[in-house]
């Protein structure tokens, strides 16, 4: 008897389980944005950041619901299509050799100032945001799995900030290597550190002692041209054979010319050219900010030493001292300091037309000055 009721409740037991269905996926109340604020500058192709999904039931689909402006006002400025020149396809700087060839890939599009990432929910800003008027927005997003949907009201803020036609997103640097028999020990090494650095306004108008940044005409309009010049501490431009690439392994690190699609070798500058910005377009070895590393050296007949102004700023030493800290660095033939340059840029150039690009190399004369 007490085997038949204990068989009743099991059937009891499991039979009511079987008939409540599990519970299928899960949408957060606390799915949010990671950026309070997303700063975007005019004219120029920005990704924001993934949001937060707090572990929801994943693929989800993210859609754009509406803009206001800060006093709840709709506004949808931004998802007004404007005329801009797209990449219909990557760039690649192994294949795209030619300007005829890159020329392939782009188009003139009708584009809102905003997209966003359908499965990521990532927000992509393209060059349409120069024609935007109005620099603050709220955005509506809905957001959806298996689970269901939830509108985020007031998601996050877009603010629309000044072009910016050159950015510094990681480390520049110009260094004089002095040469020994087993190696080399650095002399100097000048450098903008990175977008905060408060020297960038005196590379951008000239006046900074190791780097210039600037625009020079505004053709081509569509497209883009940089002349890159190296120069020793007086403003000497060096001959361009004597700039060379940075060997690693097999093959180089990446460099500008990588990044053009036609290549003009003079004998103070190199031109380098692209049919849109930004420049670089392509990275070989690095990603994020890294991408816009571009490395050369300079031979070793590129410069002579300038002792005298070296000296003058690492003194005071007796010529006693300065013929023994000298000494390792010197060509037992010629009695020259043997020496090269290192050449690291890490610029990106959103703007169009023809740009100089130049770096002096510290404590450096051009051989013959």
């Amino acid at each position: 008897m007490k085997k038949a009721i204990y068989q009743i409740i099991a059937l009891s037991f499991f039979g009511g389980v079987s008939c409540t269905p599990p519970e299928i996926g899960y949408l957060s109340d606390s799915i949010h944005s990671t950026q309070d604020t997303i700063s975007v500058s005019r004219g120029a192709f920005t990704v924001a950041a993934r949001p937060a999904t707090e572990n929801s039931t994943a693929p989800l689909h993210w859609e754009i619901v509406g803009f206001s402006d800060l006093d709840g006002n709709p506004n949808n400025a931004l998802l007004e299509k404007h005329e801009i020149r797209v990449w219909k396809e990557a760039y690649n700087g192994d294949t795209d050799t030619t300007l005829a060839l890159a020329e392939q890939k782009l188009e003139l599009s009708e584009e809102p100032s905003v997209l966003l990432n359908e499965v990521s929910g990532e927000f992509a800003f393209t060059q349409s945001t120069k024609f935007v008027e109005g620099d603050l927005f709220k955005v509506d997003v809905a957001v959806s799995n298996v689970k269901g949907e939830k509108l985020l009201q007031d998601y996050t803020i877009i603010k629309l900030e000044p072009f910016v036609p050159v950015e510094f997103p990681t480390e520049m640097r110009s260094r004089l290597y002095l040469d020994t028999d087993d190696g080399n020990d650095i002399a100097h090494t000048a450098k903008i550190t990175g977008p905060d650095n408060e020297d960038i306004p005196s590379v951008l108008d000239g006046t900074h002692p190791n780097f210039s940044i600037q625009k020079i005409s505004e053709e081509p309009s569509q497209s883009i041209k940089v002349n890159m010049i190296i120069e020793d501490s007086y403003g000497n431009a060096v001959d361009t054979d004597k700039i060379v690439f940075y060997p690693k392994g097999s093959s180089y690190l990446q460099n500008y010319h990588d990044n053009s699609v036609e290549t003009e070798v003079g004998e103070k500058q190199t031109s380098f050219f692209l049919p849109a910005p930004p420049f670089p377009q392509y990275a070989r070895s690095y990603s994020g900010s890294n991408s816009y590393l571009m490395y050369y050296l300079s031979r070793g007949d590129a410069f002579i030493v300038d002792r005298e102004a070296y000296e003058a700023d690492n003194g005071p030493k007796s010529p006693e001292e300065w013929e023994e800290f000298w000494a390792p660095y010197k060509d037992p033939d010629t009695g020259k300091i043997r020496n090269h340059a290192y050449i690291r840029w890490g610029i990106k150039i959103n703007d169009t037309g023809t740009w100089e690009i130049k770096m002096k190399i510290p404590y450096t004369k051009v051989n013959g000055n």
